[in-house]
C-alpha cells in the first residue's frame, strides 16, 4: 500500500507541471469550438489526466536504479490466458462461509489482490470513456485494451529502450483484467450519468455562452499570444538591424515597428483580428457588430500601446533623472521627471486594479471595454457574437439565407457570408439597437 500511495505521491508532484504545458491548448481548443470554457467539463478534463498519470506511475514505479539490471523473472512474457484463475481459484477453495478469517485470507492472496488491482486500475478510464467522451461499449473494449497494451509493452520493452532489460513481467492476464475493468467502469457510468449534467448539455451551455459574451480570459489569452508573436517580430528586427535597441530611441523605435507589425498592420490586413485573435476567434469591430475601419483598428492599439504601455520609456528617453548632481535650471527638469514618474506610478497603479476588476466581473457576463476601445467606437468580440450580432440586424434575409446555406451560426464563422450583404446594407449603420439584444457589450 505504501508503494501506492507513493505513486500517486509522484503524480500530485508532477500533475502541476504537466497542466501548465496544457493548459493553453486546452483553452485554444474550448474557445475555437465552444466560444467559453465550462468549469466542470475542465475539472473533469484535467481529473481524467490526472487519473492516467496515476495509472501509469502505478505501473511503471518504482523504477530500477540500474539501467543495465536483468531481473529473470521478467525476461519470459507470461502467455497463458486466464492463467490467474488458477490461483484465484485454489485461493477460493479455502474460504469458508462462516468464517470472515478466511475470507481476508483470500483477498490478501497475492494472486487475488494484483488481479483486483489490475481490474480497479482502468475501472474509472471506463466511467470516463462513457460519461466524458461518450463512447460505446465496443469502444470502451477497444480503448481499455489499448490503454493495457501500453502499459504492457511499456513494461517489456524496459520503458522505451531507458532499460536494458525488462524489469517487469508482460502478463497477458494484465491485458484481460484491465480491459474488464475498463467495460466495468463502462457499466458503472450508466446510472452514475443520471445524477451528473449531461455533457451535452454543458457544451451547448459554453457555446451559448461564448456566442453572447466575450471573457476576459479568452482576451487575455489572445493578447498573450500577440505579446510572443511581438517578441518574435522584435528579435527578427535586432537581427536585421543590430545595435537598433542599444539606446533609449532605437528601443522605442523597435518596440514601436514590433507592435505596429502585431497590432496595427496584421489586423488592418485581416480585417481587424491580430494573430492571438485569430487563434480564439476574435475580432475588432463596432459596438454594432458591423467591421471598424482600419483607422480604427490601427487608432486602437497605437493609443494603448505607442501612447499608454511606451509612456514609461518616452518619460525616461526624455526626462533622464540619473545625472547625479544636477545645478542651476537642470534642477528643475530633474524634479520635474520625478514628478512625472511618480504620476505615472499611480496611473498604472490605478489601470492594474481597474482591470483586475473589470476581468472579474467580466465573469458575471459585464462588458470588459477599454478605454482605447471606447474613444475609438471599437470593440473585441468574439467571432460568433458578431455573426449573432450582424444576423439580427438584418434579420429576416439573412435567417433565411443561413437556413437554405445549411450553416451553423454557433460554430463557423460567417465574416465571408455576411460581408456581401453588410456592403449593400452600409447605409444602415446608424440604427440603434438594444443592448440586450447585442450580447451585452
Amino acid at each position: 500500500m505504501s508503494t501506492y500511495l507513493s505513486n500517486v505521491h509522484t503524480a500530485v508532484l508532477l500533475f502541476p507541471l504537466i497542466a501548465a504545458a496544457l493548459s493553453v491548448p486546452y483553452a485554444i481548443y474550448q474557445y475555437r469550438k465552444f466560444g467559453s470554457i465550462s468549469l466542470w467539463k475542465t475539472f473533469l478534463v484535467f481529473s481524467f489526466i490526472f487519473y492516467l498519470l496515476c495509472a501509469y506511475f502505478m505501473v511503471i514505479l518504482p523504477l530500477p536504479a540500474d539501467r543495465d539490471i536483468l531481473i529473470p523473472a521478467a525476461q519470459t512474457p507470461q502467455l497463458q490466458p486466464f492463467f490467474f484463475l488458477d490461483g484465484m481459484l485454489a485461493a477460493a477453495s479455502r474460504i469458508e462461509l462462516s468464517s470472515p478469517a478466511s475470507w481476508i485470507a483470500f483477498l490478501r492472496n497475492p494472486g487475488v489482490y494484483t488481479t483486483l488491482f489490475n481490474v480497479l486500475l482502468t475501472l474509472p478510464f471506463g466511467v470516463y470513456l462513457r460519461y466524458l467522451f461518450q463512447c460505446r461499449w465496443w469502444q470502451a473494449i477497444l480503448f481499455g485494451f489499448m490503454l493495457s497494451a501500453f502499459y504492457e509493452i511499456s513494461q517489456f520493452s524496459g520503458l522505451f529502450g531507458l532499460y536494458a532489460h525488462p524489469y517487469r513481467l508482460f502478463d497477458v492476464d494484465d491485458l484481460i483484467t484491465n480491459t474488464t475493468g475498463s467495460l466495468l467502469g463502462f457499466w458503472c457510468a450508466i446510472p452514475l450519468c443520471h445524477f451528473l449534467p449531461d455533457i451535452d448539455d454543458v457544451e451547448e451551455l459554453a457555446a451559448l455562452r461564448g456566442a453572447t459574451h466575450t471573457s476576459a480570459s479568452r482576451r487575455l489569452l489572445a493578447f498573450a499570444i500577440d505579446a510572443a508573436a511581438t517578441v518574435v517580430a522584435l528579435t527578427v528586427l535586432r537581427i536585421a538591424m543590430p545595435g537598433l535597441t542599444d539606446s533609449g530611441f532605437g528601443l522605442i523605435g523597435g518596440l514601436m515597428c514590433a507592435t505596429g507589425i502585431t497590432f496595427m498592420l496584421i489586423p488592418v490586413i485581416t480585417r481587424g483580428q491580430t494573430i492571438g485573435h485569430m487563434v480564439v476567434r476574435l475580432r475588432v469591430v463596432r459596438p454594432d457588430g458591423s467591421r471598424a475601419s482600419g483607422f480604427s483598428i490601427a487608432t486602437r492599439y497605437c493609443l494603448l500601446f505607442w501612447a499608454f504601455l511606451l509612456a514609461p520609456l518616452w518619460v525616461s528617453t526624455l526626462f533622464p533623472v540619473t545625472y547625479g548632481n544636477i545645478q542651476n535650471r537642470l534642477d528643475e527638469a530633474a524634479v520635474g521627471a520625478e514628478g512625472i514618474w511618480l504620476v505615472l506610478a499611480c496611473v498604472y497603479g490605478i489601470w492594474l486594479v481597474s482591470l483586475a476588476i473589470r476581468a472579474l466581473l467580466s465573469a458575471f457576463r459585464h462588458p470588459f471595454v477599454m478605454l482605447n476601445g471606447l474613444i475609438t467606437n471599437t470593440r473585441v468580440m468574439s467571432v460568433t457574437q458578431v455573426d449573432r450580432l450582424r444576423a439580427a440586424r438584418f434579420d429576416p434575409s439573412m435567417e433565411e439565407e443561413l437556413t437554405e446555406l445549411d450553416v451553423d451560426p454557433l460554430g463557423t464563422d460567417l465574416d465571408d457570408a455576411f460581408d456581401a450583404s453588410f456592403d449593400t446594407t452600409s447605409a444602415d449603420e446608424g440604427t440603434s439597437f438594444d443592448a440586450e439584444e447585442q450580447g451585452h457589450i
